[in-house]
């Protein structure tokens, strides 16, 4: 059976999955991001980058962690991962121990997907030390909600997992605690500015080198005109 034959039934199949005015809220990228793009491609940056993703956007992502949370990382504890989807799951596959639990402050949406097709129970409430291994917590969450939770982590050495999301307002972030930076990994992404460009990262923790290589042992690296584009979002939109 010829290619065509098949590419047109799973075609339809992806399609019936979005509904029409999720296409149609998907704002368009700034010119900004466009250009970037577009030079990119004009100077042959089409093939594989450097495998934790091209240094300027490792850097990028450090000093915006830098501006916003006063956290201070290099670029090599930065990886650039397909949009924050991908650096959910590689986090989780790799931080959460077989037979243990995940513990939320309240914001379980951007996990569930990936610990559904993991098999990973995200708790409500820390009853049983033994079976959490990991702290998931967002830049939407009060600190107040998080902080009892990161106490604990901090008794029982859990990982913790914080997503960083574009325009969320506050300055608290886990690791501004020496004592829990090692064991925090930062995950964010331009999903919300470049959707369908799939671009995110992931920074810091003691696990760092493991993620990485885990991620690219998936996808070896994130696409490079997307990488390159991203290069060309404000400090608004990557914030």
């Amino acid at each position: 059976m010829t290619s065509h034959v098949l590419a047109r039934p799973l075609a339809v199949r992806v399609v019936n999955l979005i509904e029409p005015q999720d296409v149609l809220e998907n704002p368009p990228v700034s010119q900004a991001v466009m250009q970037a793009a577009f030079k990119a491609m004009h100077d042959g940056q089409t093939h594989y980058t450097d495998r934790p993703g091209i240094g300027a956007l490792r850097e990028k992502a450090v000093n915006s962690l830098g501006r916003r949370y006063g956290i201070e990382l290099t670029p090599a504890e930065v990886t650039i991962t397909c949009g924050g989807a991908e650096a959910r799951f590689v986090a989780l596959k790799m931080m959460v121990k077989a037979g243990t639990r995940i513990i939320t402050a309240g914001t379980i949406e951007p996990l569930q997907a990936a610990a559904k097709l993991l098999d990973i129970e995200i708790a409500a409430q820390p009853d049983d030390a033994d079976t959490i291994s990991v702290v998931y917590i967002t830049s939407h969450d009060a600190p107040e909600k998080s902080q009892p939770l990161l106490d604990l982590a901090e008794k029982h050495g859990w990982w913790i997992i914080f997503e960083a999301h574009n325009g969320a307002q506050g300055q608290f972030h886990p690791a501004q605690n020496p004592a829990l930076a090692p064991h925090t990994l930062t995950i964010g992404s331009a999903d919300d500015s470049m959707p369908g460009w799939r671009v995110g990262w992931m920074a810091g923790s003691e696990m760092a080198n493991k993620l990485r290589a885990f991620k690219q042992s998936m996808t070896i690296c994130t696409t490079s005109v997307s990488q390159w584009a991203a290069l060309g979002l404000s400090e608004d939109e990557s914030e």
